[in-house]
């Protein structure tokens, strides 16, 4: 069975960066080929994995009420457009969720996407999910199975609190989530870490360093899947990932 692993927390904790360093340590252990998905409106996953701008499944929702039903059946559009767009790469394919709804009902488009996106993900041993800022992926029910919910937080009081109300969200819809994980980014000091992760009844997966090499790397245009072993934030996610993976969670 595939691995889902959604990565979510209020914006600007680094959630796209933690998703990416998910994939590389993944990738590092032999889980592959992986599937990238990039569900933020304001996508920027691709850059930080090296592939170049890709057209988003959003825009998918207008053709597909536009298609005539004579030729084919919508469904059959929509699989043979969302693996179009599919983003491939050697250990990680990139598919880019783009722009939201526009006016107009798209319930039964969205229920054939997320159809889609189901069958498409099966095809992979694990799924990474970068989710936009907040907790309206949660609310719209985007992801009807999580194996693990990353929840990013810096050790602010803040963003401690906002991992706890999208935790909170996630057991008040009765989402399917098998595990929860607190991922502390940018931790001020291991005194930090220790002082908050208690308050959470959210076992803490790992706490990633500030790494000065991220944005020189990132500003290059250099993926992060190539980043070296002596990378901090890189070899910190690396220790972390065996507790997602089957029969190791502790």
């Amino acid at each position: 069975m595939t691995l889902m692993i959604a990565v979510a927390g209020k914006g600007g904790v680094g959630k796209t960066t933690c998703a990416a360093l998910l994939l590389r340590a993944l990738a590092a252990s032999g889980v592959r080929p992986l599937l990238a998905v990039d569900a933020d409106p304001n996508a920027n996953l691709h850059l930080l994995l090296g592939f170049p701008a890709s057209k988003g499944l959003g825009s998918l929702r207008e053709e597909l009420l536009a298609a005539s039903d004579r030729a084919t059946s919508k469904e059959a559009l929509l699989e043979a457009a969302v693996q179009q767009r599919v983003a491939e790469g050697k250990d990680v394919d990139l598919v880019t969720m783009g722009r939201g709804e526009g006016p107009g009902c798209y319930c039964y488009v969205n229920n054939l996407l997320r159809q889609s996106l189901s069958r498409l993900a099966g095809g992979y041993p694990a799924v990474v999910v970068d989710n936009e800022a907040g907790m309206e992926h949660l609310s719209r029910r985007n992801l009807r199975r999580i194996d693990h919910l990353v929840l990013v937080a810096d050790p602010s009081p803040r963003g401690i609190s906002a991992a706890r109300a999208i935790r909170e969200l996630a057991d008040e819809l009765s989402l399917s989530v098998g595990k929860s994980w607190l991922l502390l980014n940018r931790p001020y000091s291991a005194g930090d870490d220790r002082r908050n992760a208690p308050s959470l009844p959210i076992p803490l997966l790992a706490a990633i360093p500030h790494d000065p090499e991220l944005p020189v790397w990132e500003a290059s245009g250099r993926s992060f899947l190539d980043l070296p072993d002596r990378s901090p934030a890189a070899s910190a996610m690396f220790g972390a990932i065996r507790s997602l993976l089957p029969g190791n969670a502790r």
